[in-house]
């Protein structure tokens, strides 16, 4: 149901409510992020490529809570937008704006800012927020605050490295053998059973449906029942080969795509290879959405759902994601780059069913309502740029969550801030980030100026009609960063610690 955005404001007033004071509970959060997942990759963004994908579950998810057609994150790379998050602060803020780059010690994470409300906290997956192998050091989990942690290889889908979850040890595991998408799923249920009884913030970061791209067949055969269009490509599978570098293989169920960094790449086994992974998330989903129903703790529960950036599409295929209407994909500072898919699920708290095209929301309130839905207190000490969006969806406060939200990779010479319904997007036009094909007249003197809230494509400049509030954009922008730090990244001999 899309609702205009005064109507949707008059829905969400009659919703207005709180689920500590009428439950007499603290509400538990979860998180759950994607890794370079496109922004068509979902049934609910209900655009041409989604009827590809296979999520029932994502789409339950997004009909018992509101999807964000203005969904953000404060980075287009995994590392930067996943500190981001967890602080409530752009992450350029402590000069991070690469991979493979920290934040110190001093910045606070989510379950740091809830130490003393009673909440158990736990994060299963991806970390990227701290040095590769570091499991008990101040930049690990532990360190950032987490009660427990699970951490897994980014390299290993198969689980040859990776350590099974306890949830495995009385068996629990798929039928077609270790995957990490499972054992993620799987561990963060045991965690949810085991602290059902009191209030808690679990943090899901997945692997998927970044590269490499390594899936189960009987995963892919559903994609295939789903899309017939994608029989052929199923076939090809059990004879792939790869050319160069990472090889393919196939011993069942497992399939491991192999190089991906080609120039003659097998496009359709790569897209069906990528949407049968990212129909793992959504099986652990709606296992997720089962538990919680079955424990009883489903509408004193809210869910975020997003991914950490837009789908990666530029080395130099299409990894399989389709980010269209957007501009661009992972890296950019163009809306292919930081606009996601982006859902919040809380039944009987939130409106069901809604899609708020009005809201500009930033992986960054995450922090703010999680920390205030707890009772916890917001650092002081420090500029936070995320939000409490609650007020915004009950109807306590009116307008939107965010007025202006800036993205940059000063390595790159790329930066952009939105302000209100438009965008200014100041790239350079460097040969490396202008993809094959596209016109160098798409890249304005002075930056582009889009209506983002009206043109998603990012391609119709209307800096000639709106001059002013161009040149207005630029000066908050330059404002707002003037004492920042420089980059980590830019530094003499900066060298990242990893860098995926």
């Amino acid at each position: 149901m899309k609702l205009p955005a005064f109507l949707h404001f008059l829905f969400c007033f009659a919703f207005v409510s709180s689920a500590v004071s009428a439950a007499g509970a603290k509400p538990n959060v979860i998180v759950i992020l994607t890794d370079d997942q496109g922004y068509a990759d979902v049934g609910f963004q209900g655009l041409p490529a989604s009827k590809q994908a296979l999520t029932p579950n994502l789409d339950r998810l997004a009909k018992e809570g509101v999807v964000f057609k203005n969904g953000y994150v404060a980075f287009s790379t995994c590392g930067p937008s996943r500190q981001s998050l967890l602080t409530g602060r752009s992450a350029s803020r402590f000069a991070v704006e690469e991979n493979g780059f920290f934040g110190t010690a001093k910045e606070i994470f989510i379950p740091r800012a809830l130490q003393g409300t009673g909440y158990a906290t736990a994060m299963f997956g991806k970390w990227h927020c701290g040095p590769d192998g570091d499991s008990t050091g101040e930049l690990s989990p532990k360190g950032r605050g987490f009660d427990q942690a699970y951490l897994t290889s980014a390299q290993d889908f198969f689980m040859k490295k990776t350590p099974h979850p306890k949830a495995w040890a009385a068996g629990g595991m798929r039928e077609y053998g270790p995957y990490v998408t499972d054992a993620i799923t799987d561990e963060a249920i045991a965690f949810i059973r085991e602290h059902k009884k009191q209030p808690f913030f679990a943090y899901i970061a997945h692997h998927a449906p970044h590269s490499p791209f390594c899936s189960k067949e009987p995963l892919m055969r559903r994609i295939v029942e789903h899309d017939p269009s994608y029989k052929a490509a199923f076939e090809r599978m059990k004879t792939h080969t790869s050319a160069k570098g990472r090889k393919a293989s196939y011993a069942a169920p497992n399939f491991d795509f192999g190089n991906f960094k080609g120039t003659d790449l097998d496009q359709e086994l790569l897209r069906l290879t990528y949407l049968s992974m990212l129909l793992a998330v959504d099986d652990g989903v709606g296992r997720l959405l089962d538990t919680l129903k079955k424990e009883g703790l489903r509408e004193n529960t809210l869910i975020f759902y997003l991914s950490d950036n837009g789908g990666a599409l530029a080395r130099p295929n299409d990894l399989g994601s389709v980010n269209l209407p957007l501009r661009s994909g992972k890296g950019s500072v163009y809306d292919g780059g930081v606009r996601v898919p982006f859902v919040m699920s809380w039944p009987g708290t939130l409106p069901q069913g809604v899609t708020n095209t009005a809201a500009v929301v930033s992986s960054m309130d995450i922090f703010a309502t999680t920390v205030k839905l707890a009772g916890g207190k917001m650092p002081t000490d420090r500029t936070m740029d995320g939000v409490d969006v609650m007020p915004f969806l009950t109807g306590k406060k009116e307008g939107s969550p965010h007025d202006v939200l800036f993205f940059r990779r000063l390595g790159r010479q790329a930066w952009s801030i939105r302000n209100g319904d438009h965008k200014l997007d100041a790239v350079a036009l460097q040969p490396k980030m202008i993809r094959k094909g596209e016109d160098k007249s798409m890249y304005p003197e002075g930056g582009g100026f889009y209506d983002v809230q009206n043109d998603i494509t990012e391609v119709k400049d209307v800096s000639a009609a709106f001059t002013e509030k161009k040149n207005t954009s630029r000066k908050i922008y330059e404002e707002l960063t003037k004492d920042f730090p420089v980059p980590l990244d830019t530094l003499p001999g900066a060298k990242p610690d990893n860098d995926e």
